[in-house]
């Protein structure tokens, strides 16, 4: 007697299913990828927090937020400096060894030779869509830097030139991008890493755990419905580098263009707002434009919001729903007021 095979229709039953079940899979699989590549962010978050403070137990201080090397020349960032203690001894030593030698030493192709293609996994989120590198120079004296997903927090500042002032803060440098010089688009300085300032945990009268220092800012934003942006905080200059300007900000009335600075954020802005949500329409007025925009906002590519970290070392995921003056007092190390609930 012969065996009985599939018919067409017992065949097509068969695949149907298959597809149902690999439609119903799919969405569980890529969250499950998705959650892994978040509990990573929040990984290389806590790494960089945890640096800032073995930092501060050995030195008595933060690093500063960034350096100034001589007036107009660039110094390092305070990614360089927490290198030691975020197990990059080797890159750190290198680079320290050609800084002796170098007058400009971190606008000098020697420095970017000692930090070429070199693999630093902590300071890139691995739901990024952004570029992981960038290039300066080329032919044989071209140097491939990471591009760090993350970025000190300066403090917080209020929301924008046409927006209300709801955070009384002063410790904010004027931009002369804009004309006139807007005294809330530039730096703030009363955060816990500041551009040519080193600040102790005893200025962060708030508490640590109520102080966020390290923020993400790994995803495109838009400056029109079409047109994305790059909103890396070391994009034209390099994670290496911290400032330029000598000036140390302590009111509105210092100017520091947000060009003349790398690796710092000031919050101004939600999580995640970009040009496309209409939740803040005039934002690109409020700083968060061109290269290096000192307000640029935290964004990241999850789902739910973006990555922070506090001055304690813990790590928190931000949801775009948080209250912008939550966000921007938990940005400011000492304005004594309550956190509202985030």
């Amino acid at each position: 007697m012969k065996k009985r095979g599939f018919t067409l229709v017992e065949l097509l039953v068969v695949i149907a299913i298959i597809g149902v079940l690999v439609a119903l899979l799919l969405p569980a699989v890529q969250a499950a990828r998705e959650a892994a590549r978040r509990m990573q962010c929040g990984n290389n978050v806590k790494q960089l927090c945890l640096g800032l403070q073995n930092y501060h137990d050995t030195f008595l201080s933060l690093p500063y937020g960034g350096r100034v090397r001589t007036s107009s020349t660039w110094g390092s960032s305070w990614l360089v400096a927490t290198l030691p203690f975020c197990e990059q001894r080797p890159l750190f030593d290198k680079l320290a060894a050609r800084e002796q030698v170098n007058s400009n030493a971190y606008d000098h192709s020697d420095m970017r030779l000692q930090a070429h293609n070199a693999k630093i996994k902590y300071m890139l989120c691995p739901s990024s869509p952004l570029p992981e590198t960038e290039t300066f120079g080329s032919g044989s004296t071209a140097r491939v830097l990471v591009v760090p997903s993350y970025a000190g927090i300066s403090g917080g500042t209020r929301q924008g030139t046409t927006g209300v002032n709801d955070v009384n803060e002063t410790r904010v440098a004027k931009s002369s991008w804009h004309s006139p010089a807007a005294p809330d688009t530039g730096f703030a300085s009363s955060g816990m890493l500041v551009p040519n300032e080193s600040l102790t945990f005893a200025a962060c009268s708030d508490g640590t755990s109520n102080t966020m220092i390290v923020g993400e800012c790994s995803d495109w934003y838009y400056s029109s419905l079409t047109t994305r942006r790059n909103p890396a905080k070391s994009a034209g200059v390099g994670w290496l580098v911290g400032t330029k300007s000598a000036t140390v900000i302590t009111s509105s009335s210092n100017t520091f263009d947000p060009a003349n600075a790398a690796n710092l954020m000031t919050i101004a802005h939600s999580v995640g707002i970009n040009d496309r949500t209409g939740a803040d329409p005039d934002w690109q007025s409020k700083g968060a434009i061109g290269t290096r925009g000192a307000c640029n906002p935290l964004l990241a590519a999850h789902p739910a919001g973006a990555m922070v970290g506090f001055l304690d070392g813990h790590v928190q995921l931000l949801a775009k729903q948080t209250a912008l003056f939550a966000l921007k007092r938990l940005a400011i190390r000492d304005d004594g007021l309550v956190v509202p609930t985030f």
